[in-house]
Parts: C-alpha cells; structure tokens; sequence
C-alpha cells in the first residue's frame, strides 16, 4: 500500500505541475499580445525548457519579442546571433538588453559594441556606458574618448564622475543612479582603504540620500576599516533615516553588539513606523527584552509595520500574551495581518486555531500566499481530522496549481491512503 501511495503521489505531483504549465503554453497561440508575452513571462520565472519560445525573437510586437529575449537569457540559451539581431531590433528595450548581454558575456570583439555609441535612444547609449564601465574598466578610455560629446545629461555626468567623484556627490544636479554607478565603478577598482579613504570627507558635504547611498557602499568594507567613521556618525548625525542605515551597516559588518543600546531605543522612539519596526527587530537580535510591555500595546495600533513589528519582536521572546490577539489578526482586512496570526499560530504551536485556519485554506477570497500558508500550517500540526480541506482543494479543477501541490503535501501527512483516489 505504501509503494502504491508514492506512485500515486508522485503521479500526481507530475500531472499537477503539467496542468499548471499546459495554460502557458495554450496562451503562446493567443491572438493578443499580452497573453503572449504573459505566457512566456511565467514560464520564465519557472523556468520551463520550452524551444519554441525562440521562435518569437520574431514576433510583430515588441513586448513579445522582449519577453522572448529575456527568457532565452535567463535560461541560459542566448547566443550571439540572437544578441546581434536584438542590437537592430526597432525597440530600444531590446536593444538595450542586447548591449548588455554582450557586454556581459564577454563577447569578442569588444569594439563591436562600441559601434552603438550613437545609438538613436538616450537610455540604450547610457546603459551601454554604464555597463562597459562595469565589466571592462581598464578599456574606459576607448567608450569615453567616443562618448565625451554625448548630449546626454546622465551620460555627461556619468563622464564627468569618473574624473572628480567627491564633486559629483557633492553636486544636488547629478543623478542618483550616476552617482551609485560612480560609486560602484571606485568601489570595485579600489582597494578597501582607498575607497573609505576618499569618500570619508566629502560625505558630510553631501545631501542625506548621497549620504545614504556612500553608507550602503561601506558595508561591503571591513570593520576595523569603518567603525570609528561609523562611531562619528551615530553620534552626530540628527537624521532618523541615515542612523537607521547607518545601524544597519554597522550590524552586517561589525555584529549587532557593535550597535549601541541607545541608538536602538532612539529608533524604536521614531514617530515613523518602519523605522520603529527595524528598531524593534535590533532588539530582538541584541536580546533586549526591555520593550516587551512596549510591543503589547503597540499590538492595538493602526499602523500594519508597528503591529507587525512588535508582533515579530514578542514571537521571538515567546510571549504567549500573543495568543489573545490571534482572533483579530486572523479576521483582519489586512494581508499583512492574517499571514502574521498564522505566523504566530505556527511559531508558538498554537494547536487550537485548526478550524480558523481551515476556513483560510478553503476561502478563495483569501490571496493565494495566504491559503497556501494556512496548508501548510494544518500539515505542520498533522491535524488529521482536517484532511478534507487539501482533498477538497485537489478536487477543484480551477484552483491554483502552487495551491494544489501545498494541498497534495498536506494530504499526504494527513490522510496518505487518500491519494490514491485521484
């Protein structure tokens, strides 16, 4: 019986799978467009080997082709006579996808490339500076010397940061994707010291999103290069935001003890709350239980990130104060609010919810995330006398095929012998 059960479940699995793929591949034969370029988007991101896609490199319309284009790249199937006829493609979204690709995968010969330095589009000329730079630093002379007369804003700024960075962050004129491909270009050429070294005095001159943009950049250096920098920081700066990702930084490169006890609380005291939520999750990682009756009175807040947040931060201390709140999370309007309750169902293995999460399984109103959470939550508890709702689930031939697989597992822990009935 046994070995019958996992035939049958494996056939399943399979014939599930198929289903779902097969609506994909009936909508590539479609007359309109967007079904077209629809299909193939979807059997991209799941990664489903289908040749005939190439086919559409061709089509009459442009979000077709582009789509075709981007499911040949990310699977692997683009070579170079494709990228070549996408360089000439009338949609300057597939040419730009085009230089990139080439410049991406090293072909030879780089000059080649260099030919669609007049390319008609401002977009496709930048993202072919833009990426050159990138991948062939040490040739940025020859792309340069071609480009220096482009009357492209960002592409004369992009130029012009090469020769001065510390004014091209300190310029309120330029571009913020300027200054990160900037930024980038030094980061990845420089050494570790070099790079801090130049930017750790032209950041106080600059505005808070450079300011931003300059702390991102730090957390890819080590410690010991950046804490006392990052030490000045906390202690001067006035701006929420920047110490929220100057905590940040701090965190992923010297360790959460290297975080100030009362800079957590200063954010956790922030009238904005996503930055109170972060400073509640620092808490949590410092194991600072201070901000326990804090967090349960927030639970009756309005705001979806303050509930959560505390919510999150009371889950990992295990408070079972929890539990009261769970009815009104799982009858909320908010999303957000319902995949918390089950969060906290799950994390506190709070068993007496079955029926609840049950009625979220089977409610098709529900998003398809949240029904697939409430599955596995009934897997999770081995709730056997709930095996009805993933059989009722598998029987209905227009539910979602994700759900179906959830509803499959789920069966299968629950009531193995039912599977065979499919």
């Amino acid at each position: 019986m046994a070995n019958e059960i996992i035939e049958t479940y494996k056939i399943l699995e399979e014939r599930i799978k198929s289903e779902n793929i097969q609506i994909y591949f009936d909508m590539l034969d479609s007359p309109y467009p967007s079904f077209k370029s629809k299909a193939i988007q979807e059997l991209t991101k799941q990664k489903i080997d289908a040749p005939r896609i190439k086919e559409y490199l061709k089509d009459p319309d442009k979000n077709v082709r582009f789509s075709a284009y981007r499911y040949l790249d990310k699977m692997g199937l683009l070579d170079e006579n494709n990228i070549k006829e996408a360089l000439k493609d009338i949609s300057a979204n597939l040419r730009k996808e085009a230089i990139i690709s080439y410049i991406q995968m090293g072909i030879k010969p780089i000059e080649f490339i260099l030919e669609f330095t007049e390319d008609p589009d401002p977009i496709v000329r930048y993202h072919l500076i833009s990426t050159f730079l990138e991948f062939y630093p040490q040739d940025s002379e020859k792309i340069i010397s071609k480009m220096k007369n482009d009357p492209y804003v960002k592409i004369k700024q992009l130029i012009s940061a090469l020769e001065n960075i510390s004014e091209t962050l300190k310029s309120e004129q330029v571009d913020k994707s300027v200054k990160v491909m900037a930024l980038r270009r030094f980061y990845e050429r420089d050494d570790a010291y070099t790079f801090f070294n130049s930017l750790k005095e032209t950041y106080f001159d600059c505005n808070n999103e450079t300011k931003g943009i300059i702390i991102k950049f730090f957390s890819g250096l080590p410690c010991e290069v950046i804490n006392k920098f990052i030490e000045k920081i906390v202690q001067e700066e006035k701006d929420i935001h920047i110490l929220q990702l100057t905590a940040n930084t701090s965190k992923k490169v010297c360790g959460i003890d290297f975080v100030p006890t009362w800079l957590i609380d200063k954010l956790v005291n922030s009238e904005e709350a996503k930055v109170v939520k972060f400073g509640l999750k620092l808490a949590s990682e410092k194991e600072d239980m201070g901000y326990v009756e804090f967090c349960r009175d927030l639970l009756s807040a309005v705001d979806d990130d303050l509930v959560i947040g505390a919510s999150d931060y009371l889950i990992y201390f295990q408070d079972y104060m929890l539990k009261d709140y769970v009815p009104n999370f799982l009858n909320s309007l908010s999303s957000k609010r319902i995949r918390e309750g089950l969060k906290i169902i799950r994390k506190l293995k709070l068993d007496n919810f079955l029926e609840e999460i049950s009625l979220i399984a089977l409610n098709k109103m529900y998003p398809i995330s949240l029904r697939k959470a409430a599955v596995n939550l009934l897997k999770f508890f081995k709730a056997k006398d709930y095996w009805e709702v993933p059989n009722q689930i598998l029987k209905d031939p227009y539910e979602n095929g994700n759900l179906k697989l959830a509803a499959l597992n789920a069966l299968l822990r629950l009531n193995a012998e039912m599977v065979v009935n499919f």
